[in-house]
């Protein structure tokens, strides 16, 4: 451990487990892959990994092959099954910082968790999605967790501006990116863009009435939808433009579990550095104080048995608009 990255700790600040809560509730709200992915149990405390379902239950007809469907009432029915196999996903550690000025502190008229519970949701919700969207085992996210969905996805399921005759022929064509997805059995029942697209998107039409196709209500906030599809922008920092400009797919299929052991302290000295080990922040020269929460989640893509047999072959729940060059 060098100079520039020892911390001295003032203590847990003592949030209830009610404003952890709000935390992270508030948190999912504003994450791209905790809003639409489907979450699982929570992980108990000391959990490490979760196992997960990798096959669906099948339902068949009572009675024997070739017989009369007028069968005995004593006709035998088949078991089904929704087995457990050794697929799990494993919990990896995450954090995230807020840096607020010590003067902020110092106003006796300032609530600090006001501010933290304002602050830190969206630091959250930055990391997770940076890392369940481009992390790389063993190099920013942990050796257990896969690749991001865009690093594993098959060159097939990456389309390129341009690729078509227009943004229409891109998303929506034979050839597209909800194309790419439903080829290979999936819905694509959520989309995640850049803001930069929205310009583009508002130019598409219905080729038959000339129908906008990418819609906004007003009703509860903006919600945004593609083709009746729901759409979201994430401002949280953790989508990253040069390398997508938008991922469409059946979100059904990425799962993740949080653990329920989270910690909260302070830090009124020590420095923050940044992936390369530059120093950003230098708690006691700049006067500031760190509030950092430190959890664990999961996340995977598990798929039935039947599906992961094919996987190789490039099958694949989501599919992305990627800028020209990457």
């Amino acid at each position: 451990m060098s100079d520039y990255d020892k911390y001295i700790s003032t203590g847990n600040v003592g949030l209830t487990p009610e404003q952890l809560g709000e935390i992270i509730a508030e948190a999912t709200r504003q994450s791209a892959v905790l809003s639409l992915g489907r979450r699982l149990r929570n992980m108990t405390t000391g959990e490490l990994k979760l196992k997960v379902s990798t096959a669906l239950p099948e339902v068949y007809f009572v009675g024997e092959k070739g017989k009369s469907q007028t069968y005995p009432p004593d006709a035998l029915k088949k078991t089904t099954k929704s087995e457990w196999e050794d697929v799990s996903i494993y919990a990896g550690e995450l954090a995230a910082i807020v840096v607020i000025p010590n003067n902020v502190f110092n106003d006796a008229n300032f609530d600090i968790f006001a501010e933290v519970k304002a602050q830190m949701p969206g630091a959250i919700a930055k990391t997770i999605d940076r890392a369940v969207f481009y992390g790389q085992a063993g190099v920013d996210v942990p050796d257990d967790w896969s690749n991001g969905i865009f690093v594993n996805a098959p060159a097939s399921h990456k389309i390129t501006a341009g690729t078509g005759a227009d943004v229409y022929d891109d998303l929506l064509g034979e050839e597209g990116v909800f194309a790419v997805v439903e080829e290979d059995g999936y819905d694509v029942n959520g989309i995640v863009s850049a803001t930069t697209m929205k310009a583009k998107l508002r130019g598409l039409r219905d080729g038959t009435n000339g129908m906008p196709l990418f819609t906004m209500s007003i009703q509860d906030g903006p919600q945004y939808a593609l083709a009746g599809v729901p759409m979201t922008f994430p401002e949280n920092g953790g989508f990253d433009p040069s390398e997508t400009l938008l991922i469409a797919g059946d979100w059904n299929k990425l799962v993740y579990s949080i653990r329920q052991d989270m910690a909260f302290d302070v830090f009124d000295t020590g420095v923050i550095q940044d992936a390369s080990g530059n120093i950003t922040h230098n708690l006691m020269q700049e006067d500031l104080t760190a509030l950092r929460v430190t959890f664990r989640m999961a996340w995977g893509m598990p798929l039935p048995a039947q599906q992961a047999r094919v996987v190789a072959s490039g099958v694949y729940p989501f599919g992305f608009y990627v800028p020209s060059g990457v």
